[in-house]
């Protein structure tokens, strides 16, 4: 590797409207760009009425995937990061995108929570514009989604997402191009609509100064400018005469004739016009100052930042544990006797798979704050389900099947519906996670004394001292049970194979 690229930093978002890679290198708590990509391949464009992306859009998605690998095959793995957003959370034949465009890039991409878009932009926003003042009303619009929060400093305090984008708005409200007086009111009335819950907590929180990212709220000022209707930023009364002369145009195709326009924003425009003048509108904002750092930005900061990410996803399962008041004690004996295992075996597991492990373990008994009885179950769906901010939809699918499956029956079919890459994940966390709980059960930490545990193909060997184990019969009933579930994994666990006589095993 090039020593030059040793500190430069990756990132990749894959939005609903363009595809954008960021690379840059991190000093003195700034960014520093050095490359920069930018593909309009319209994802959202490509979805059908049963939320599929079309062959032709995939292909096009394919083809700037191929050229961003090319930039970044030379930047460490762990400086790259790579995240989908509104499409790929909502299109029902992402997994099989996902699965491509991994083959093609060579690294593993995140599929973010709109919420955790909104807190990854938040930090692109603030550490871009750390002169202004403290506390931002920011707002993102995007091909799919829109993104509001507010914070303070670098922190996200408030943070939502909605389905509104100038993608989706486009084909929607502007069907066949026709921009006129009914249309635009359509689309305006909509936006509020989508809106008006959230509209009281935010103004209630109050902010300083009012930022736009994005490529739509970047587009809409540099019109304004060019033209002459604001000074700088986003106005309400430039939006106003920028609004009549594209009822003037009256048509997608005739904006080219707008002035400031470029032509790659020109199909898409109007839609994210239209969210523009409904944010304005509906929190009565004067000047919208216009940011150059969005999400990608955030992701570099984040990446270049490591102290910030964990101490993010400890707070995170910190949250859950403590709304839940999981016992603490108990998981700590978990993870000891995880981590035992883990210095014993023959596989190796990196620190941000050992993070989804820990994770899985603090919140495994979760559940039990609401019901004995499945709570394993339980614990799972909250975790699937709940805001978690620094960790991406996969990483909680994987913690949530862990919970699922870190006691009594392994459902194969469940299973059968993770991606490859997370199949061999979960299969591998759950033989430690699993084992950890059985040798947990007493409810207090005494060392197991492991003679020899190995990995090999689909058997996985494990020798215990034998009387210690004709000792703890509940524990050998249950390594007898694990034998059986451990089969719907395709694995064969073998305790103390030359004592099988003995132990009954």
């Amino acid at each position: 590797m090039p020593i030059s690229q040793r500190h430069n930093y990756a990132a990749i978002d894959l939005g609903s409207n363009s595809f954008h890679l960021l690379v840059a290198t991190f000093k003195s708590g700034q960014i520093h760009p050095i490359d920069s990509v930018k593909h309009m391949v319209r994802m959202a464009a490509g979805l059908d009425d049963d939320k599929l992306i079309s062959p032709e859009y995939l292909e096009k998605a394919y083809d700037s995937l191929r050229s961003i690998a090319e930039r970044i095959q030379n930047i460490p793995k762990n400086h790259v990061r790579i995240v989908g957003t509104n499409t790929l959370r909502v299109a029902k034949n992402s997994a099989e995108f996902i699965h491509q465009a991994e083959l093609i890039l060579g690294h593993e991409i995140e599929i973010i929570s709109g919420r955790e878009e909104a807190r990854m932009l938040y930090l692109g926003v603030a550490q871009s514009t750390s002169g202004n003042p403290s506390r931002k009303l920011v707002m993102d619009i995007g091909g799919g989604s829109t993104e509001l929060i507010i914070g303070d400093g670098m922190q996200a305090m408030a943070r939502e997402s909605l389905y509104m984008g100038c993608v989706s708005y486009t084909k929607k409200y502007f069907k066949g191009g026709k921009i006129n007086k009914q249309n635009w009111k359509n689309a305006v009335i909509n936006a509020l609509q989508q809106l008006n819950p959230y509209l009281q907590g935010f103004k209630k929180r109050g902010w300083e100064s009012a930022v736009g990212a994005s490529g739509t709220m970047r587009a809409t000022a540099a019109i304004l400018e060019v033209n002459k209707w604001s000074p700088s930023g986003i106005t309400l009364a430039g939006l106003k005469q920028l609004k009549r002369r594209c009822f003037e145009l009256s048509d997608v195709e005739q904006l080219h004739k707008l002035a400031g326009l470029s032509e790659d924003r020109r199909p898409v425009f109007i839609g994210g016009l239209v969210i523009v003048y409904a944010l304005i509108k509906a929190f009565s904002i004067e000047q919208l100052d216009v940011s150059k750092g969005a999400l990608r930005e955030g992701l570099i900061y984040e990446m270049s930042d490591g102290p910030k990410t964990i101490s993010v996803t400890q707070r995170s399962i910190r949250k859950l544990s403590e709304q839940f008041t999981t016992d603490h004690v108990q998981a700590e004996h978990v993870r000891r006797y995880a981590e035992d295992i883990l210095a014993k075996i023959n596989i190796k597991i990196g620190k941000r798979i050992f993070m989804l492990l820990e994770g899985a373990i603090k919140l495994h008994e979760l559940g039990l704050s609401i019901a004995h009885s499945s709570y394993h179950k339980i614990g799972s769906y909250v975790v699937l389900h709940a805001d978690m901010p620094g960790f991406s939809n996969q990483q909680k699918l994987v913690m949530a099947t862990l919970i699922r499956f870190h006691r009594r029956k392994i459902n194969q079919s469940v299973l059968a519906d993770l991606t490859e890459r997370q199949y061999e994940v979960v299969v591998k966390l759950l033989v430690i996670l699993r084992l950890s709980v059985v040798f947990a059960r007493n409810r207090h930490f005494e060392p197991v004394p492991i003679e020899h545990i190995s990995w090999n193909d689909n058997c996985i060997e494990l020798r215990i001292e034998k009387d210690w184990l004709i000792n703890h019969s509940l524990i050998q009933a249950d390594l007898k049970d694990e034998q059986k579930q451990w089969r719907q994994m395709d694995l064969e666990l073998q305790i103390n194979p030359q004592q099988k006589a003995e132990t009954g095993l």
